[in-house]
């Protein structure tokens, strides 16, 4: 069976989508479109599998805290994770984090590039210490529907030199 390649040079469309994926696309139509997965649940196996990987590898996993609520996330990983697919209890994607070997940019930029090229492209970089990923600001405003994660996960002025690592396209009240 061939494995559906998706678009790697699409551009990053902040709260729209990225590789050829649309937010808010349903978990079934993408699984179609996809082809075969091989299923994982998230466990310390899963990083050999995922280095080794060039087809789609879905793994399921709980986010909660223990004794309480669980929420099931599902997610299409293509790849050595050059793309993320991730659907929670709605079954609509609501998130596409994209990585190295991703050839799309968002002005510009992408992963494996400095994140101060950021500013070379006209925006301002906030550190946002709730998730540790930064948010880009225009015009005193936080553009929303986009995050990048670092090698270091930590302020510039902590760690002024820093390099993206994956880029996350979203829109979280879809969850």
């Amino acid at each position: 069976m061939s494995t559906y390649t998706p678009d790697l040079m699409a551009e990053l469309i902040p709260a729209r989508g990225a590789a050829g994926f649309e937010i808010g696309e349903g978990f079934d139509s993408i699984l179609k479109r996809v082809g075969f997965v091989e299923w994982h649940d998230k466990d310390s196996r899963l990083d050999e599998k995922l280095s080794s990987n060039t087809g789609w590898i879905g793994v399921k996993s709980r986010c909660g805290l223990p004794g309480g609520p669980c929420t099931l996330v599902q997610s299409l990983i293509y790849m050595n994770d050059v793309i993320c697919l991730e659907f929670e209890e709605s079954l609509r994607l609501y998130r596409v984090d994209v990585g190295k070997g991703y050839g799309g940019n968002f002005f510009g930029v992408k992963p494996g590039d400095d994140l101060r090229n950021l500013e070379g492209a006209g925006f301002g970089i906030l550190f946002n210490d709730m998730d540790d990923d930064f948010l880009i600001v225009k015009n005193e405003n936080i553009l929303t529907g986009i995050s990048f994660l670092t090698d270091y996960r930590a302020s510039l002025e902590d760690a002024p030199d820093q390099v993206i690592q994956y880029i996350s396209i979203h829109d979280w009240s879809i969850r």
